[in-house]
């Protein structure tokens, strides 16, 4: 009986230093919840964004290791230290092509993840014209449209974003079935990298992919999470866009969105997947429209600022069950201890 007193004491003790980690979830995966909407002065400009896109169609077709895809790459980290946003570029080799993501941001463990892939299709096999199906595309709307509302939203979201926001450019998201290669390349590099701990702390991750059409109609992706669409669609509909963003099931899409969700992490694909010019040389900026990249582009804009002011809206549960079973474990270990140091004590004063 002497050795419980000091025993119960210590384990209280050990409670108190690990219980700050452990944080009751209000919200989880599947029930993720939308904040009452706040009066934002929304700054995404379509014929800002409407550069951006025209300036990376400047390159050329832009497939993953071309010097057309390298300078784009420089190019957009350009813009984006030039707005403020830390950058890392995250390397590596695929089929013997190296390749680059490229991440903007302050936070180590992001809240948020905007994304789009910057690479472009090696072939225009969708084109109608047999003689051209072996030519690259220039991806005016598939790849530089979603790295375009990145772009300027860099410039349009509060300095406070930096801090809790990570823009993901990625590579390689569109060569699936060439040469041997996946599909989503990039976007499965970058999350296989993170750890547990940046998975747990990721609340959404929003993937612009295709946006940029001047015929724009956004279905709800398949796979998506319902709960993440049903929220940002109910923005688009506040914001006067209900009739862009439909609320019609369309799509179910591999596409840069799926590795988030395969760890667990809510995600959305916002895209006009009923675009007649993919992957076809036809794929250029006179398909395009400022309007339809400012429509998007203020939706994410004004559900982003919404979110920097309700911090525990996405809150993912992992985090606290990771802190639960840190603590049972420990519980266990120390109660053992003690019972051990309990019994060999008894033995000795006997």
């Amino acid at each position: 009986m002497q050795y419980r007193t000091p025993l119960v004491a210590f384990l209280l003790l050990i409670m108190f230093v690990v219980s700050p980690v452990i944080t009751i979830p209000e919200t989880s995966h599947s029930q993720l919840q939308r904040p009452s909407t706040r009066s934002v002065s929304l700054e995404f400009n379509g014929t800002s964004a409407f550069a951006y896109l025209e300036a990376q169609c400047a390159f050329g077709p832009r497939p993953p290791g071309s010097e057309n895809l390298t300078q784009c790459g420089d190019y957009i980290i350009s813009i984006l230290e030039a707005q403020g946003w830390p950058v890392q570029q995250q390397n590596w080799t695929y089929e013997g092509t190296p390749l680059r993501n490229i991440i903007a941001g302050a936070a180590a463990s992001p809240r948020l993840v905007l994304l789009a892939h910057y690479d472009t299709r090696p072939r225009a096999d969708h084109d109608p014209d047999p003689l051209n199906q072996s030519l690259p595309i220039l991806g005016a709307n598939d790849g530089a449209s979603g790295t375009a509302a990145l772009l300027e939203l860099a410039a349009a979201l509060p300095d406070t974003a930096k801090n809790t926001v990570v823009l993901l450019f990625v590579d390689a998201e569109d060569s699936g079935g060439i040469n041997g290669w996946e599909w989503i390349v990039g976007s499965t590099h970058y999350v296989n990298n993170l750890s547990g701990i940046q998975v747990a702390m990721i609340e959404a991750a929003i993937l612009l992919d295709m946006m940029g059409d001047a015929d724009l109609q956004i279905k709800r992706e398949g796979s998506s999470t319902q709960s993440l669409v049903d929220a940002l669609w109910q923005t688009a509909a506040q914001l006067g866009y209900s009739h862009i963003f439909l609320n019609i099931l369309g799509y179910t899409l591999v596409d840069d969105h799926r590795p988030f969700l395969q760890a667990g992490i809510p995600a959305v694909d916002i895209i006009d997947f009923e675009y007649p010019y993919w992957h076809t040389l036809e794929d250029t900026p006179d398909k395009c429209s400022p309007t339809s990249l400012e429509t998007v582009g203020r939706v994410v804009e004004q559900f982003v600022e919404e979110q920097l002011d309700a911090p525990s809206t996405f809150r993912n549960p992992l985090g606290w069950w990771i802190g639960v079973g840190f603590l049972c474990v420990l519980c266990i270990i120390v109660v053992s201890l003690g019972y051990l140091w309990y019994r060999r004590s008894s033995k000795q004063s006997s």
